[in-house]
């Protein structure tokens, strides 16, 4: 037999394990742009630790406003206050 002929099996685009059902690529696609809405409104906070003393950083995509604060309760009642407006 010739060497670089081989015996393995190779999937085509005709291959049943690669065609998808529509309804599951909408399905995906839906997902994940919502995933990507959701994420891009969401708060981001950042914990860092400087000579032993935490503080956390926030930023509100929404609002474009940044705040440091220096405990988690700070924190939790930015955020409580935020959802309620």
């Amino acid at each position: 037999m010739y060497p670089f002929i081989s015996n393995e099996t190779y999937l085509t685009a005709n291959h049943s394990a690669l065609k998808l059902q529509p309804q599951r690529i909408v399905t995906s696609v839906l997902l994940t742009l919502t995933a990507l809405f959701i994420q891009g409104h969401q708060p981001k906070i950042r914990e860092t630790v400087s000579g032993g003393n935490k503080t956390w950083q926030i930023y509100d995509p929404t609002t474009h406003q940044k705040a440091t604060f220096y405990s988690e309760d700070d924190v939790r009642i930015w955020l409580e206050n935020r959802y309620r407006q």
